[in-house]
């Protein structure tokens, strides 16, 4: 009893002392740490605070702060405040930076081939290098970021590089015996030697004192440095050459973006490209002005006349050799197209390409684009369609929807083009739906299975599928389920792909009066799905369909073969799209792992089927059948073409809306996923149906192999 009152005695005095310390002393704000949905980033540039470069970069910031409601911040530091641009470079790669916007010159270390807009007079204008840039070498260079650890997005821009000296330049001859500030670039330095100067790397920021202290006779920069860095003190004459070009390369670290959640990525992709054109602008305005307040500083002007620039470029020529060995194939494809006043010969019909072929769904792109050149090779051997041969221009969208609506629009502007490929993701192309329509531009999907992708409401519709809908899918994974168990769970990614299969798998349960006895989803880019697994455990699921992308499919697996309840997966497609079976496939020797599948090239009986494999076999140097990586691809691709081919011959024209026409009244085909009869009607653009469809599984060498019933 004493202990009791004891006890009472202390908390009522704790209550009183509480009372005291709350309303005795005026409360101290303590800073809390940040919200768990909040993502504080570092963007780091070269460029003074009053430059347009900064500009932007703090608009970006703003834009990426609205969109995202306060859960994205973004610090930026302007000036090498955080480092040279070659330390922030590697700071990106080491995750320890989150944007940077370095000059593509500085970047040739890691990616030689960014050495191209570099090269001397290659450019003739601004609208043909942003022809270049936004077109498919700009997307070339871009692709070659990924394997460094960085992500490029696009292009922004200090403008077309101009000569300063202490004397007016005419020609390479004047150069003869100077000393010449460059960047640390190969092909820059070459061509100041071709010149006849002695070409000097010196880092960016210490130009003025090096021009100050008379260790070089001149240097080359755009406007917006020549002004901003005060070359003009130490420097009587500017010669407005044109002569090359400084890109930034607009770059996100990959450590850093691909932990970020998929909408948080979604904002910072798409704002990164709608701001270029702002930043461009901006280069431009300030450039009309900086040549005037140049001239105030007595600074002496001279714009190379059209002779002089020609003399210059003949010149120059010896750099291109230079260059063809590191890039050759990008440095081809910029010269074809600078020599075409179109982006397409009248000669060439194109097929576009909007696929992943870098990021987690790369394979299935890569998968479709195989099929792609196979059935084009084979048309073009033949004579291809109406006289003219058939082209694929190719675009990667990195599994981000801007970039695939940024693709789409690049695609509506060239001459000749009669269709679009798609890629495996659902999300984006139901985002294109509406250009598409627009544009009226026929969009082929070989992959992304998506309900509404077809049932879009447009009429007239110019969406044509060959592969899985997930009305159709849905309860095809839900009967094999039921084969061996009754309790089914879902686990399912959270977009409108994931949703539609909720909705088939539900409605297919609830025909035969049952349920699901767990759902459970999933955002893009989430990184550890125990809980979801614990909670299906509890309702004690006794397999789990699964809706998932490579990358998500990987962690579930993972995370399942380390839990001692190992429920059987069967999944959706999605998971073969990437490198699944190469991150997993030590995890998979636990976990029971099937999946739906369309079509095998594994023991394939029809000729048209063995002579694909052959071709496939001679083009791409496999020996097995097993080697055809991510197989629905390739083959949903190659009768796509083939069909698309179909309906120009029937049309007789290029006209889209003549050959969407076409698409739907071909009789019959015997492709080499199935017998069309017919492939599309007016009131069906889906080429396959349940019986198209099986389950696979992984064998011991990753293959993917059917199983046997």
């Amino acid at each position: 009893m004493k202990n009791k009152y004891l006890i009472g005695f202390i908390l009522f005095c704790t209550f009183l002392c509480s009372l005291w310390l709350t309303f005795s002393k005026p409360k101290k704000i303590i800073s809390e740490k940040p919200k768990p949905d909040i993502y504080r980033l570092r963007f780091g540039h070269n460029m003074p605070e009053d430059s347009a470069h900064h500009l932007s970069a703090m608009r970006f910031a703003d834009i990426v702060n609205y969109k995202s409601k306060g859960k994205i911040i973004i610090d930026v530091y302007p000036n090498q405040q955080l480092g040279t641009d070659q330390q922030m470079i590697e700071m990106a790669r080491a995750g320890e930076l989150a944007i940077i916007i370095p000059p593509t010159a500085k970047m040739t270390t890691l990616i030689p081939e960014m050495q191209l807009l570099d090269l001397p007079f290659l450019f003739p204008t601004r609208k043909k290098l942003y022809e270049m840039l936004d077109g498919k070498p700009g997307q070339m260079l871009l692709e070659k970021m990924t394997s460094q650890g960085l992500i490029g997005v696009t292009f922004w821009e200090s403008g077309f590089k101009q000569f300063t000296a202490n004397k007016e330049i005419h020609s390479p001859s004047d150069f003869k015996g100077l000393n010449i500030r460059t960047m640390k670039s190969q092909i820059i330095m070459e061509q100041f030697k071709a010149f006849g100067a002695n070409p000097i790397p010196i880092d960016f920021h210490k130009t003025y004192q090096a021009l100050k202290d008379g260790v070089i006779d001149g240097q080359e920069n755009p406007l917006i440095s020549i002004y901003g860095l005060k070359f003009y003190e130490f420097q009587t004459h500017v010669t407005i050459s044109n002569h090359a070009y400084i890109a930034l390369a607009f770059t996100f670290s990959k450590k850093i973006f691909e932990k970020l959640p998929g909408d948080i990525q979604e904002i910072l992709y798409s704002t990164a490209l709608e701001i270029t054109p702002f930043e461009r602008k901006e280069i431009i305005i300030r450039e009309k002005e900086l040549i005037q307040k140049i001239k105030a500083t007595n600074t002496k002007i001279y714009r190379l006349s059209p002779e002089e620039s020609l003399n210059f470029k003949e010149v120059s020529k010896k750099i291109y050799d230079y260059y063809r060995p590191i890039g050759g194939d990008i440095l081809n494809q910029v010269q074809h197209l600078l020599k075409q006043k179109n982006q397409a010969q009248n000669n060439e019909i194109i097929i576009g390409l909007n696929a992943d072929l870098v990021a987690g769904g790369s394979l299935a792109g890569q998968s479709i684009k195989r099929g792609m050149k196979l059935a084009v090779n084979e048309i073009n051997q033949k004579g291809g369609v109406l006289g003219k041969k058939l082209s694929i221009v190719t675009r990667d969208n990195s599994g981000i929807s801007a970039r695939g609506i940024d693709n789409m629009n690049f695609f509506s502007s060239l001459n000749n083009l009669v269709a679009v490929m798609g890629g495996i993701y659902s999300p984006i192309a139901l985002d294109v739906l509406d250009i598409i329509h627009q544009k009226e531009l026929i969009y082929l999907i070989p992959w992304a299975a998506a309900t509404r992708i077809i049932d879009n409401g447009y009429n007239p519709n110019y969406v044509f599928r060959v592969s899985v809908r997930d009305e159709f899918a849905g309860p095809f994974l839900i009967n094999k389920a039921l084969i061996e168990h009754k309790k089914i769970a879902l686990l399912l990614v959270n977009d409108g792909w994931g949703k539609g299969n909720y909705q088939s798998m539900t409605d297919a349960l609830a025909q035969k009066k049952l349920a699901p006895v767990a759902v459970e989803w999933f955002n893009w880019g989430e990184k550890d799905m125990n809980s979801q697994l614990e909670r299906i455990e509890k309702k004690e699921a006794e397999v789990i369909l699964l809706v998932a992308g490579s990358a998500e499919g990987e962690i579930i697996i993972k995370n399942l073969s380390r839990r001692s309840i190992k429920i059987p997966v069967i999944s959706h497609w999605g998971i073969t799209g990437g490198h699944f079976w190469k991150s997993v496939n030590r995890e998979l020797d636990n976990v029971s792992l099937s999946f739906l599948q369309s079509f095998s090239f594994i023991n394939v009986a029809e000729k048209k089927q063995q002579e694909l494999v052959k071709n496939y076999f001679q083009t791409y140097n496999v020996n097995h059948p097993g080697k055809i990586f991510a197989p629905v691809g390739t083959a949903h691709a190659y009768d796509l073409v083939h069909l698309l081919a179909i309906a120009i011959q029937n049309a007789g024209t290029l006209d889209r809306s003549a050959i969407r026409n076409a698409l739907e009244k071909i009789n019959r085909y015997q492709g080499v996923v199935k017998n069309y009869d017919p492939p599309f009607t007016p009131t069906r653009h889906d080429a396959l149906d349940q019986t198209s469809f099986f389950l696979a599984k992984y064998n011991q060498n990753g293959y993917i192999v059917p199983i046997k019933e």
